[in-house]
């Protein structure tokens, strides 16, 4: 189609990107926790929460935020 990946026409955003890029953030932090690739024959673990978290663009930008506030300082993904 003729519509971009962050709106319907380039320099446009979709109403809800500020929704869909929290969204995004969020499910990244929970994403290790609910998978368990420890359990999994397809990854070599140990992984446990000492993980990286690559946030190289605005759209990431909040998964910093969350991971700081609703994360550490509840003691998960401390050495993160």
């Amino acid at each position: 189609t003729k519509e971009k990946i962050y709106g319907p026409d380039a320099g446009t955003d979709y109403e809800d990107n500020k929704q869909r890029f929290s969204l995004l953030c969020q499910a990244a932090l929970e994403v290790p926790r609910i998978l368990d690739p420890n359990n999994n024959p397809h990854f070599s673990g140990p992984y446990g929460e000492d993980v990286v978290f690559v946030c190289n663009d605005w759209h990431t930008g909040l998964l910093a935020c969350y991971l700081k506030s609703n994360y550490q300082s509840n003691g998960i993904y401390r050495t993160a």
